[in-house]
């Protein structure tokens, strides 16, 4: 038999294990044998000295195409021009290693997703959430100074109230061709007059949305900061809980028992203490960010102990123009989970690929037969040095070559 592909003399990491020097065998798309035989293929890639693993998913993004910090600016700048922008985006973050990312609320990603899949741009697969729902006075508003109608509008958020409205918000986004339904289910950070403690939406209405969710065989993800809104959401049945931040150990155990993975999102948090200011965040986050990040690092070293899945999301919506933190270094939450979360490098490298795959009910993020071959090449050993991350030389999406000695294949 002669194989597609073959990636030859790596050290591979599978995504749960390392299993040291090993071969790849791709046809149609799929990984049909990992194996340290020396089997033919129309197409060899030498990996050796080189570290090998699956492609790298980014479980919690917004693909708005904007530059700064204001989410304002995305109420002015034209739908179209920022999807145009948005590609480069796309690009940059498939050269990163990234075959996967979750948009978590932006309109345009249905597009986006689209495009990719039909072949006119180049970028990771999109799973696409389209508009989020918010209450009214909720996250999904950036302004609560503006009249309401003009929020509605805009239309980022879906802004619905009471369970009757929610289930009518649940089926237009679903039939707007989202992949999965985001809600925000406490106040946020870049939000204006709401605070990350704030429990917002009922257990009704969530409830309402996660059963229009799963009639339709899909899941909700929640905005959750506060501990009273992530413990309603938790138990109206959401399947990912993002942030997490105020988190209370009661309710951690509460995600273990229901099976509800913790997207802890370390990036936006370093970004918008550190730097934003200087990036044009507007005044209400830069106030309220502080006491949102301090919490983290305990709210991931419990999680790691309640056995919680966690899983990789910056919450990247904005270009930076940063050195270490910006739109294609999205490995930057990989490090963070090391270097502020605690977990090891190989657990970092594991929720960023099985742990994320399997929390999105992905068929990649391991190296085993059958599941999908997307695959990446790192000029490095993110084991031993985990910023050796950033080194990705090759990419392989889909049993395909996209990006070769770090140049997209056009």
């Amino acid at each position: 038999m002669e194989y597609d592909i073959a990636i030859k003399n790596g050290n591979v990491f599978s995504g749960n294990e390392f299993l040291g020097k090993t071969n790849i065998y791709i046809n149609n798309g799929r990984i049909i044998k990992v194996s340290k035989d020396e089997l033919n293929a129309r197409q060899e890639i030498d990996a050796k000295d080189m570290f090998v693993m699956p492609g790298l998913t980014d479980s919690h993004m917004h693909i708005s195409g904007i530059k700064g910090g204001s989410l304002l600016k995305i109420m002015f700048e034209k739908p179209e021009y920022r999807a145009l922008k948005a590609t480069r985006w796309l690009e940059k973050l498939l050269r990163a290693g990234f075959t996967t990312v979750r948009d978590c609320g932006e309109p345009i990603s249905i597009s986006l997703k689209k495009a990719v899949n039909e072949g006119y741009i180049k970028g990771p697969k999109i799973i696409a959430a389209g508009k989020p729902i918010s209450q009214t006075f909720g996250h999904g508003e950036f302004s609560h100074d503006i009249p309401l109608e003009f929020s509605i509008s805009l239309g980022f958020s879906e802004i619905c109230d009471g369970t009757e409205y929610c289930i009518h918000a649940a089926r237009k986004v679903l039939r707007d061709g989202s992949d999965f339904i985001k809600i925000f289910a406490t106040g946020g950070v870049l939000s204006q007059r709401d605070r990350p403690e704030m429990p917002q939406l009922s257990f009704e209405e969530i409830r309402a949305i996660v059963n229009e969710a799963e009639k339709a065989g899909t899941y909700v993800a929640a905005h959750v900061h506060g501990d009273k809104g992530g413990r309603i959401a938790i138990e109206a049945g959401i399947k990912t809980l993002e942030h997490g931040s105020m988190l209370k150990d009661d309710t951690l155990k509460l995600m273990k028992e229901k099976n509800v993975s913790l997207t802890p999102t370390l990036t936006i948090a370093e970004i918008l203490y550190k730097y934003g200011k200087s990036i044009g965040v507007d005044e209400w986050g830069l106030e309220k960010v502080a006491e949102v990040r301090e919490n983290l690092q305990r709210v991931i070293k419990k999680a790691k102990e309640f056995g919680i899945t966690i899983i990789t999301g910056t919450d990247m919506g904005f270009e930076t123009g940063l050195e270490d933190y910006d739109i294609g270094k999205n490995w930057s939450e990989i490090v963070l989970l090391t270097e502020i979360g605690g977990l090891s490098n190989e657990e970092a490298l594991r929720a960023a690929t099985y742990n994320s795959a399997t929390a999105l009910g992905l068929n990649s993020g391991l190296i085993i037969e059958s599941r999908d071959a997307d695959i990446i090449i790192i000029n490095g050993n993110p084991i031993e040095n985990i910023r050796d991350i950033s080194k990705v030389n090759h990419v392989i999406k889909g049993g395909k070559i996209e990006v070769l000695d770090s140049k997209i294949i056009r």
